[in-house]
C-alpha cells in the first residue's frame, strides 16, 4: 500500500505540475491575420476609379464566398468580379467604370488559422473625402480598418465539439499509451476497451461535426446552415479543411489497428499506433493557431498537444481501474508522466516566449479573462491535490480527490476550447480594455457623449453630422471638467445596420482637443468606437451611436 500510495502522489503531483504549466504557457496566443496594408487607402481621395483593390496581411488567407464587398454611398452592393488570393494578398478587380462618389470596402477572411477577420475602409473618386490635416493618401499600415475581434469567441457550438475532439483524443492516446509501455497485460480489460473504442469513434465523429461548423463560423452564418455543400467544401479548400480530412483518415487507421485492443501489441501496430497518435496530434496543431507560423511552430504546438494529451488520458485510465491497477504499471506510468510533464514545459515556455506580448492583456481583453478563469480552475486543482497528499499521508488511496482533479481537467480542457476559438490581441493590448457603458443615440445630430467610466467622459462634436464632409472634434474630461491627457486615441466607426466592419479615422491631437475630418459615405445610425490609453490602469473601450444626416 505504501508504494501504491507513493506512485498515486507522485502522479498526482507531477499531474498537477502540468496542468498549472499549461495554463501558465498556454499554446493559443498567436494572433490571427492582420491587415498590414490596401490599396486605395482608407480614405483616399482618387481623380479616377481605381482599376483594383489589393490587401496585404500578415498571414496568407482564404477567401469566403460573398466576404467582400463593395458598397456605394447609398448603401447598395456594387457588383465586381470575383476576387483572387495568393498566400498573403487579395487582388480584387474593380468595375470597368465606378461612378464619381463614396464607397466603403469591407471584407471578411479566413486566416490560416482557421480564424475569421473581418474590417472595412473607404475611398472616394472626384469626391472631397477631408483626410487627417496634414496626412497623406496611399498605403498606411495605421488607416487599413482592419478589425480582428479579439474580444469575441466562436459560437458555442464550435467551442464544444472542439472541446469534444480534445477530450477524445487524450482518451485514446492515453489509454493506448497505457497498455503499450505501463500495463501490456491489461489489454484485455473491458474498461479499457470501452475507452480507446470511445477515443476513435468520439475523435471520428467531432472531426465530422467540426469540419461542418466550420463553414456557418467563417461565414459569420447561421448554424443552421452546417449542411450547406458550398460552405463545407469552401473548408475543405482551406488548411483548416485539410487537416480535418487528415485528421479523419488517421483515426480511421487507428480504429483498424486498435478497434481490439491486445491487436496493438503485435510488432506492427507497437509503432503504427504511436505513429498514429502522433499523427492526430500534428493535425490538432495544423488546425489551430500555429498552421500560420511555421514548421518550427506546428512542430512545438503537436508535441505540446500529444503530451498533454497522454498524461490526461493517463489520467483517466488511472481512475476508471482505480485500485486494481498493479504498483508496477503505476510507477512505469508516473515515469511516462513525467516525461510529459517535462516536454509540456519545455514546449509551453517556448511558445510563450514566442507569443506572450504584455502582461496587461490579462485584464484587458477577454481572452485574457478566459486565461484568468483557467488560473482559477488551477487553484482548485492545487486544493484537490492537497487533499491527495493529505490521504497519501495517512496511507490511503485518494481516489475521490483524483476523481476531483478529473473533473477539473475536464473544466480546464472547456476553456482550453473557448481559449482556442477567442481571437488573441495581435498587438501590446492598446486598443483593448474593459468597455464602457454603451450611450444611446445622440440627442442632437452633431455631438455625442461618450462615458469613460470612473476616468470622466469623452465629448465627441461632429460638423456637420452629414455625409457632405465632417469635422470631429473631441475633447476628454475628468469628472470636474478638467482636461485628461491621453498618450493615445483610437476611433473607429462602423454600420451594424448594414453590416459595415469598422473603419478606422485618423486622428490627432491639437491644442488639447483629438480632431480629425471624415466624409461619412451614406447617412444612417453609425456606432462610434473610441479607445483611449493613458488616462487608468487599462486602455478603455467606450462606443456610442449618431445619426448622420444625407
Amino acid at each position: 500500500m505504501a508504494m501504491l500510495g507513493a506512485a498515486v502522489r507522485r502522479v498526482t503531483l507531477l499531474g498537477t505540475l502540468a496542468v498549472m504549466l499549461a495554463v501558465v504557457f498556454a499554446t493559443p496566443a498567436a494572433a490571427h491575420a492582420e491587415l498590414v496594408s490596401i490599396s486605395p487607402a482608407n480614405g483616399a481621395q482618387l481623380k479616377t476609379p481605381p482599376t483594383e483593390v489589393r490587401m496585404t496581411f500578415t498571414e496568407r488567407v482564404n477567401l469566403i464566398d460573398g466576404g467582400i464587398r463593395l458598397i456605394d454611398e447609398d448603401g447598395r452592393t456594387v457588383r465586381a468580379r470575383d476576387p483572387s488570393v495568393n498566400g498573403r494578398t487579395v487582388s480584387w478587380p474593380m468595375p470597368a467604370e465606378l461612378p464619381d462618389g463614396s464607397y466603403v470596402v469591407t471584407w471578411r477572411v479566413v486566416s490560416a488559422d482557421g480564424h475569421p477577420v473581418s474590417g472595412a475602409s473607404s475611398f472616394s473618386i472626384r469626391t472631397a473625402v477631408a483626410a487627417e490635416p496634414g496626412s497623406t493618401t496611399g498605403t498606411a499600415t495605421d488607416t487599413t480598418g482592419s478589425t480582428v475581434a479579439t474580444g469575441s469567441t466562436a459560437p458555442w457550438p464550435v467551442v464544444i465539439i472542439r472541446l469534444a475532439g480534445y477530450a477524445a483524443f487524450a482518451l485514446f492516446a492515453g489509454a493506448a499509451a497505457f497498455v503499450l509501455f505501463c500495463a501490456p497485460d491489461s489489454s484485455r480489460e473491458p474498461t479499457l476497451q470501452r475507452l480507446v473504442r470511445g477515443g476513435i469513434l468520439g475523435g471520428a465523429a467531432a472531426t465530422v461535426a467540426a469540419t461542418l461548423v466550420q463553414g456557418p463560423y467563417t461565414a459569420g452564418v447561421s448554424m443552421r446552415r452546417v449542411l450547406d455543400t458550398r460552405l463545407v467544401q469552401q473548408t475543405l479548400g482551406t488548411p483548416f479543411g485539410t487537416a480535418m480530412v487528415w485528421r479523419l483518415a488517421l483515426y480511421g487507421v487507428l480504429g483498424v489497428l486498435a478497434w481490439r485492443l491486445p491487436r496493438i501489441l503485435n510488432q506492427l501496430g507497437s509503432w503504427l499506433v504511436p505513429a498514429g497518435i502522433a499523427g492526430v496530434a500534428a493535425t490538432i496543431a495544423a488546425a489551430g493557431h500555429a498552421a500560420a507560423s511555421g514548421p518550427l511552430d506546428l512542430a512545438v504546438d503537436a508535441v505540446h498537444a500529444l503530451t498533454a494529451g497522454l498524461w490526461v488520458g493517463g489520467l483517466v485510465v488511472l481512475v476508471a481501474l482505480g485500485r486494481s491497477i498493479d504498483p508496477r504499471a503505476l510507477h512505469k506510468f508516473s515515469t511516462l508522466a513525467l516525461a510529459s510533464v517535462l516536454t509540456v514545459i519545455a514546449t509551453g515556455t517556448i511558445n510563450a516566449l514566442y507569443h506572450l506580448n504584455a502582461v496587461e492583456q490579462l485584464w484587458q481583453t477577454q481572452y485574457g479573462v478566459t486565461l484568468l478563469v483557467k488560473l482559477t480552475l488551477v487553484a482548485g486543482t492545487l486544493a484537490a491535490a492537497a487533499v491527495s497528499s493529505h490521504r497519501l499521508q495517512q496511507n490511503r488511496v485518494p481516489l475521490r480527490s483524483v476523481w476531483l482533479e478529473v473533473a477539473l481537467t475536464v473544466a480546464i480542457l472547456a476553456v482550453t476550447a473557448l481559449l482556442t476559438t477567442t481571437a488573441p490581441p495581435p498587438q501590446i493590448a492598446k486598443q483593448n480594455g474593459p468597455t464602457g457603458p454603451v450611450a444611446g443615440p445622440a440627442a442632437a445630430n452633431d455631438a455625442v457623449k461618450l462615458s469613460l467610466g470612473d476616468q470622466g467622459n469623452a465629448s465627441l462634436t461632429i460638423e456637420p453630422a452629414t455625409t457632405t464632409g465632417s469635422h470631429l472634434h473631441l475633447v476628454l474630461a475628468d469628472g470636474h471638467k478638467r482636461p485628461l491627457r491621453a498618450t493615445r486615441v483610437k476611433l473607429k466607426v462602423a454600420n451594424p445596420g448594414r453590416d459595415i466592419a469598422p473603419i478606422a479615422i485618423p486622428i490627432s491631437m491639437l491644442d488639447g482637443a483629438w480632431i480629425a475630418n471624415y466624409r461619412f459615405p451614406f447617412p444612417g445610425i453609425w456606432k462610434i468606437i473610441l479607445t483611449v490609453d493613458g488616462i487608468g490602469p487599462s486602455a478603455i473601450v467606450t462606443t456610442a451611436e449618431i445619426t448622420i444626416r444625407g
